[in-house]
């Protein structure tokens, strides 16, 4: 739940989470067109939501989809919920 916590930290990784979670799948320039930063930048975020499981990927020819894997939010979800 610390890794997940961490990656949902910074605003625009949790931007790109509710973006997924509109409208998934994604590919990296859709995500990107989002935002006022590059596709590289894009990239790096979606690798921190990846190592948190937030985010899978699935390679598809030369694009890649991202979705949102919602189990670590569940889990965060339930903590929250039991302290409220």
């Amino acid at each position: 739940m610390t890794t997940t916590l961490a990656a949902l930290a910074d605003p625009t990784r949790r931007r790109v989470v509710e973006l997924l979670s509109e409208r998934q799948p994604m590919t990296t320039n859709e995500l990107a067109v989002r935002f006022a930063l590059s596709r590289w930048a894009v990239m790096k975020h979606l690798a921190v939501l990846r190592d948190a499981r937030l985010v899978q990927t699935l390679p598809q020819g030369r694009r890649r989809l991202h979705f949102v894997d919602r189990r670590p939010l569940d889990l965060v979800a339930a903590w929250l919920s039991r302290l409220a």
